[in-house]
């Protein structure tokens, strides 16, 4: 057996030397000339968002707010798209784990198809902070009509009654009403068509299931709202007017020309069905079965109304181009309302008609300020983009 060399302090230092040296040059070479690892590659995806908060933007007449969010959203999730920020695998933008969006846009208080003005929007960690708008001050400019009362208690409606206004003789009347009654904290009734759940369905709900019965039934709850102002006026300004508000007159004359136009088409088509098809429906269960069909397109007729009309095409007021403004006789009239979360303006229209003994409706509605934000500051339409929105957009850090 050979016996092992001892190792003399030269030779440990000249082979530790020797680790130290290939030690080095492995990290040079590393460094220098070896290609790079898959995580010196990796890099940050772009921001899901260029920016994240609160802005407002202007809804056009006959758009629903779910229109405005989903339309905004798309703008985004392109614009996400084409920055990397989302991957596009077909997903649309979607969570595939929840099927969500992945980009959070929502609103800040409803308004109705045939409203028009300021929409407050959240962008990404702003809709955390809708609820204070929902719940805060806002103002809007309703252009009112006495004499008759739908459904809706807007343009929208059917007519459900009819009164007398004349006794009503100025403008300065209906001020007084206004200013004695419906100032300060006061009790509403909301509309019937609204989104107010009752029982775990909203009101609209029940209002257009057809079931006459269970409408004229349902308990709807006193709430108490406070409204700050209002200033009863016989003209529009032109920034009002050129947001979009419904004429009244003119949108129910065109609604009953579309009505008139379908009936006297489903008459022609109910003639010229053959007589045999006639009699094979003549037992009880084609009769049944007809009947529903038709309360079917009467459902629809109803819950359609909306979409007669875009925003080109719905009759609404003009500027008198002399003045800038336009100016109404009785029985029209405008309210400008200062008022906080939750008052509805078709329900004050309403029962400022019935203080004045007659009833009111409603014709058009523009909200003018929502929290800080003005009508004059929201983003129109026609610079929807989304270096456009991004730039309107107040930051939430």
């Amino acid at each position: 057996m050979k016996r092992a060399r001892p190792v003399t302090a030269s030779a440990f230092n000249d082979a530790n030397n020797k680790r130290v040296l290939l030690a080095a040059n492995d990290l040079t070479t590393s460094t220098s000339s070896d290609p790079p690892t898959n995580a010196d590659n990796e890099q940050q995806p772009p921001p899901l968002y260029r920016a994240e908060g609160l802005l407002a933007v202007h809804k056009p007449l006959t758009w629903t707010c779910n229109d405005v969010v989903s339309y905004i959203r798309g703008i985004l999730v392109r614009d996400a798209q084409s920055r990397g920020g989302i991957q596009q695998d077909g997903g649309g933008g979607k969570s595939r784990k929840r099927n969500k969006p992945l980009m959070k846009v929502g609103h800040g208080g409803t308004l109705d198809p045939l409203a028009s003005g300021v929409l407050v929007l959240g962008i990404g960690k702003g809709t955390s902070q809708l609820q204070s708008y929902l719940e805060g001050d806002k103002q809007y400019t309703a252009m009112v009509e006495l004499g008759y009362e739908t459904t809706t208690l807007d343009a929208e409606g059917e007519i459900v009654k009819t009164m007398d206004w004349n006794h009503v003789q100025s403008i300065d009347s209906i001020r007084k009403v206004a200013d004695a009654k419906f100032t300060g904290k006061i009790q509403q009734v909301p509309p019937l068509y609204s989104a107010i759940r009752v029982d775990g369905k909203r009101l609209y709900e029940i209002a257009r299931n057809g079931d006459e019965k269970e409408s004229q039934e349902v308990e709807i709850p006193t709430r108490d709202v406070e409204v700050y102002k209002v200033e009863v006026e016989n003209t529009l300004s032109e920034s009002v007017i050129k947001s979009g508000v419904v004429d009244g007159k003119r949108y129910r004359e065109a609604v009953k020309e579309m009505e008139d136009a379908a009936a006297a088409t489903a008459a022609a088509e109910e003639a010229a069905a053959s007589p045999q098809e006639d009699m094979r429906e003549s037992n009880d269960e084609a009769i049944a079965g007809k009947n529903k069909k038709k309360r079917k397109r009467n459902y629809n007729k109803r819950t359609e109304k909306k979409s007669l009309f875009d925003e080109s095409t719905v009759p609404t007021v003009q500027c008198d181009p002399s003045t800038g403004t336009t100016s109404f006789e009785l029985p029209l009239f405008t309210l400008n309302v200062s008022c906080g979360g939750g008052t509805y303006i078709r329900s004050l229209v309403r029962d400022i008609g019935y203080e004045l003994d007659t009833v009111a409706t409603m014709t058009g509605l523009v909200r003018t300020k929502q929290g800080p934000f003005l009508l004059e500051d929201a983003l129109k339409k026609e610079d929807w983009s989304a270096d456009k929105i991004y730039e309107a957009i107040t930051r939430i850090e």
